[in-house]
């Protein structure tokens, strides 16, 4: 997972949403905007050289500046940090030193993936009950191979942190194999995943 995927950000922010909030056919002008900030924000991301400390503190400011007066744009807030810390997380493990600290790590990762994972079943729902337009529906929703492909990622970590505690060289070999041919099955850039947000769901004019 080298960059962040917005679109998740995106679903799972309408977790804040309440079970009983009125359906609404579009987001507001003031929701549009915020998350069209939020995904210029983290272009950077966009960078297959990684991202810097610069980058990363940009991208936590413009998650805090969402605030929390609109519960649509408090749950992007807290989404977008959820997906800070996976990144956090995995790089953290990639530069771990033996094998207290990398247990450690990738238990830190299979927990907040495992966080990740609950949270957007639980907004695919969410989203769906909320009326939008369908093409902003499909932007904003978490689709079955992103959510296999987090499933699956899980489970590899999860098979590296039992090779690490219990010293088995072979099974941490086989769990890194199995974690290493996974793809993210979203390749649009995040220019590309704001264009189509941009598409799907623009408020009428």
């Amino acid at each position: 997972m080298r960059r962040l995927n917005i679109a998740l950000v995106l679903a799972l922010a309408w977790l804040a949403l309440p079970a009983a909030a009125p359906a609404q056919a579009a987001l507001t002008p003031e929701q549009f905007s915020a998350i069209d900030d939020v995904y210029t924000a983290f272009a950077a991301f966009d960078d297959e050289d990684g991202t810097t400390a610069a980058d990363r503190a940009a991208a936590r400011a413009a998650c805090t500046a969402l605030g929390s007066a609109d519960p649509m744009l408090s749950g992007l807030r807290r989404s977008c940090s959820t997906q800070l810390r996976v990144g956090q997380a995995l790089g953290e493990t990639a530069r771990c030193r033996g094998r207290t600290s990398c247990l450690l790590g990738v238990r830190r990762v299979r927990r907040v993936l495992n966080e990740l994972i609950v949270l957007a079943r639980a907004s695919n729902r969410t989203v769906t009950a909320a009326g939008l337009a369908a093409a902003c529906t499909r932007e904003l929703r978490v689709n079955m191979a992103t959510l296999r492909y987090f499933t699956r990622l899980r489970g590899g970590f999860a098979q590296l942190e039992h090779a690490l505690r219990t010293r088995s060289s072979a099974l941490a070999r086989r769990a890194q194999r199995r974690i290493d041919v996974l793809r993210e099955p979203d390749p649009r850039s995040i220019a590309q995943q704001r264009e189509d947000f941009r598409a799907g769901c623009a408020p009428p004019a």
